[in-house]
């Protein structure tokens, strides 16, 4: 096997170069895998757009693309095409899902950091990511990965759509800081003034696309689910998976909410558009003492002044960020386990998500373009041929 592999790289905002870059040594404990689809994500938008860049210097410093490029893309679903020579419940010719976050476990660390010991394992306090952090993502022809951090794909889908496999993650990671909080409104509360009766979720990208399932499949909430989204496409796949739908462009949202909810308002908000008017829209329409899970990134012109409209309802702030998971017996992530079986069942569908495909690395520049702009995208995913 080689010590090298092709890869596309971000080598400034906007601009990409397949390159060849070196494989870390194979250590026992490791698997070799072959990417076979690669899901785009906001954040590699936000990366690719010179709008972000989470590759730092120890003391916190961004590092520069032109002193080191990047390679992007951590939603990875992959063939295994070499084992080490302790791994023994991983097969070669395997596909598999990557957690793409190396924690305490991935390093195989006996003594466990707050972090990863409390179940918060992308809060580790060594954490780094593939495609994000700077160690090499799955826009590349190869990878050489923790076996601990790979998940066995049952076959019962396709690469692509287990390619959601972390975006869902990111929900349950959600569901339960939810479930840990304390809070006013819950799901499942026996006194009736205490329980969620109406959910918000502002943007049906597939993040909101996504807990709308989550909520109305797998959690079988019952309530009233109401989505705000300006595209008539989202808008129209959204109401599909059970919500009700307002348009975002048009005002009277608050009499909309008013109306639905009798008049409570809203116990929950899921703030997953990252727009800023959306969010600064937001306190008027809850209820007081509500919660609000700020999931969304950007919300560009918003200054924090803002929170002083939400300051008066002493509102429970969430912010969740990425698939950080509990381990199982096994020393592998339950988020991203639950989220592929909930995949592979057919609990949540993520096909019809995935409007956009691209080939290869000759494509990625293609899907880190300007298509997310078009009518109907929804999801990207590059595809491999393996």
């Amino acid at each position: 096997m080689s010590n090298s592999t092709r890869a596309c790289a971000l080598v400034a905002p906007h601009s990409f170069k397949v390159i060849e870059i070196p494989l870390p040594p194979m250590g026992p404990k490791d698997v070799r895998v072959t990417p076979q689809a690669v899901g785009v994500c906001g954040t590699d938008f936000h990366i690719a757009d010179g709008a972000g860049n989470y590759n730092l210097t120890p003391s916190g410093e961004p590092i520069p693309l032109a002193q080191e490029a990047q390679i992007l893309g951590h939603e990875i679903v992959g063939k295994v095409v070499e084992i080490g020579s302790a791994v023994h419940d991983i097969q070669v010719g395997q596909s598999v899902v990557l957690d793409q976050g190396l924690s305490c476990i991935s390093h195989y660390r006996t003594d466990l950091c707050e972090y990863c010991s409390s179940g918060a394992s992308h809060q580790c306090e060594t954490y780094t990511e593939y495609g994000i952090t700077g160690l090499a993502g799955g826009f590349s022809e190869e990878l050489i990965v923790p076996a601990i951090n790979v998940l066995e794909t049952s076959g019962a889908r396709s690469p692509s759509e287990c390619a959601l496999t972390e975006p869902l993650a990111c929900m349950l990671h959600t569901t339960g800081m939810l479930n840990d909080a304390r809070q006013r409104y819950t799901l499942k509360s026996k006194d009736a003034a205490s329980r969620v009766h109406t959910i918000l979720i502002m943007g049906a990208g597939p993040a909101g696309l996504l807990m709308t399932q989550v909520l109305r499949g797998a959690l079988g909430f019952e309530g009233t689910l109401l989505v705000s989204e300006p595209n008539p496409y989202k808008r129209t796949l959204v109401a599909s998976f059970g919500a009700e739908v307002w348009d975002a462009n048009e005002p009277g949202i608050e009499d909309w909410i008013q109306e639905k909810s009798d008049g409570r308002m809203l116990e929950w908000a899921f703030e997953a558009s990252g727009a800023g008017p959306a969010f600064a829209s937001m306190p008027r329409l809850l209820r007081k003492q509500a919660t609000v899970i700020k999931y969304g990134i950007g919300h560009q012109g918003q200054g924090l002044e803002l929170l002083n409209d939400f300051h008066w309802k002493e509102p429970t702030f969430l912010m969740p960020v990425g698939a950080s998971s509990p381990f199982d017996q096994d020393g592998r992530a339950t988020y991203y386990r639950q989220a592929l079986e909930w995949i592979e069942s057919g609990k949540v569908q993520v096909e019809p998500l995935i409007t956009h495909r691209y080939a290869g690395l000759e494509q990625v520049p293609q899907a880190l373009g300007d298509d997310h702009k078009d009518a109907n995208y929804v999801k990207g995913i590059v595809e491999f041929q393996v």
